[in-house]
């Protein structure tokens, strides 16, 4: 079949960004009746794991340009979840969890957790399993390509 002739549907690409389009509403739905969205929340879980962290560092380890992750942590600084402190090493704005932060993320990874539950039940454990395996093998691949890797 010449590439013309298959259905969008049947691209990698087109199936990849479809189930990542609808998890990410789903994930979204999951989060609505918490101040988070799950970038924030991503953003946050971040900074709690590695205190002192910079915008900068955070850009690094997300595909989200730091532009963006400047306007997350601008609301979640507003929102009172994180505090900002300058560094005694030179490195410029270091960030911090606040503990209404704190609290904010331990719902926000209550109903993740849930959704998550809802996925893993839905697709069965051994597809579940093979699922995550696949995806994780993926993601390194995948980044070498976007950073030009090969």
């Amino acid at each position: 079949m010449a590439a013309e002739e298959i259905p969008d549907r049947e691209y990698l690409g087109h199936l990849l960004w479809e189930v990542g389009a609808r998890v990410s509403l789903m994930g979204e739905a999951a989060l609505s009746r918490t101040p988070l969205t799950p970038r924030s929340a991503g953003i946050l879980e971040m900074i709690r794991r590695d205190p002192g962290t910079s915008i900068a560092e955070i850009s690094r380890r997300v595909p989200v340009s730091p532009q963006a992750v400047s306007q997350v942590v601008t609301r979640l600084e507003k929102a009172g979840f994180i505090e900002r402190s300058g560094s005694a090493r030179g490195r410029g704005v270091r960030l911090f969890i606040a503990p209404t932060g704190e609290a904010a993320l331990a719902e926000a990874i209550e109903r993740k957790d849930a959704f998550d539950r809802e996925l893993a039940e839905a697709l069965g454990e051994e597809r579940h399993a093979e699922l995550v395996r696949l995806l994780k093998e993926s993601l390194p691949i995948v980044t070498s390509l976007e950073r030009g890797g090969g």
